[in-house]
């Protein structure tokens, strides 16, 4: 039975041909000529006697055979992938990630001296953009990006948006220790531009009808936080961009109330999910936030 098997680098020129859609990024990836990868994928083919591509003014194209030899073949170089690297590669080399600036200063950066920690050889590159971007055609590895609602598919969840209300302690003392809704419906509030549920945070804390708020113009996460610390107001975050504040005591949660509103999202650049630094930064991930 295993006198059938192809040579192994004819498989390998196939399987990155056919996963990248293209001979030149497949030679990128293998580290070989464009000439080589064709030789290799039209010997397998003789070899199997089938058409695996069909050629096309732009490119190739896998044939519906081709389609079913891929999809039967990926998975075992992935597990001849993770086998090898379970055994002898430590996560190593140069991870991309394009991230949005408030996640990356409020939750990411400050966690980053934990990853070095635990996988010292691999280096995290950030790249600071509020666009939703397709990160393969921007050849990053990784994004992470705040979305409003949750998407169909293509993304993984790191954690939730959940907003509360923060105040300065000055700002939020009582004399009884609870908050006076009316009152702080009066202001001054701070408006975030992205957390803009003010009347529904009221209505959900028992403030069945608040007054009309006098809103002022919204600012960014950062600045709205930091307003917030100076004492010039009450502010609706996600908890997670202002639990430095809240631990340092420079914030203070003003009522026991949190609302979902999106949350934030990992994209992983399939071809890169190969890579064992790149899935050990997505676990790392996920495990800072479960």
């Amino acid at each position: 039975m295993r006198g059938n098997l192809p040579p192994l680098n004819p498989l390998r020129a196939f399987e990155a041909a056919g996963r990248l859609g293209s001979f030149t990024r497949a030679a990128e990836e293998l580290n070989v000529s464009h000439s080589a990868v064709s030789r290799h994928v039209r010997g397998l083919e003789k070899r199997l006697n089938v058409h695996l591509f069909r050629t096309r003014n732009t490119g190739v194209v896998l044939t519906e055979q081709g389609k079913t030899y891929l999809a039967q073949i990926t998975p075992a170089f992935n597990q001849i992938l993770l086998a090898t690297e379970a055994l002898s590669v430590p996560a190593a080399g140069v991870v991309t990630m394009t991230t949005e600036n408030t996640v990356a200063q409020k939750w990411l950066v400050p966690r980053l001296g934990e990853l070095r920690v635990k996988h010292p050889a691999i280096d995290l590159r950030l790249s600071i953009s509020t666009e939703v971007m397709d990160i393969q055609a921007h050849d990053f590895d990784l994004g992470l990006r705040y979305l409003r609602s949750d998407p169909s598919e293509g993304y993984e969840q790191i954690f939730p948006c959940m907003i509360g209300a923060y105040a300065a302690p000055e700002f939020a003392r009582t004399e009884n220790g609870n908050v006076d809704l009316q009152a702080l419906a009066s202001g001054p509030l701070i408006q975030e531009a992205t957390f803009r549920i003010w009347p529904e945070w009221f209505r959900k804390a028992g403030l069945a009808e608040p007054p009309e708020l006098n809103l002022p113009h919204p600012l960014n996460a950062l600045l709205a936080i930091q307003s917030a610390v100076a004492g010039l107001g009450a502010v609706l975050m996600d908890k997670h961009l202002c639990e430095t504040e809240v631990q340092t005591g420079a914030l203070v949660r003003l009522a026991d109330i949190e609302i979902r509103h999106g949350g934030y999202y990992l994209a992983v650049n399939a071809p890169a999910g190969r890579r064992k630094a790149v899935r050990a930064v997505q676990q790392w991930l996920h495990k800072e936030h479960g």
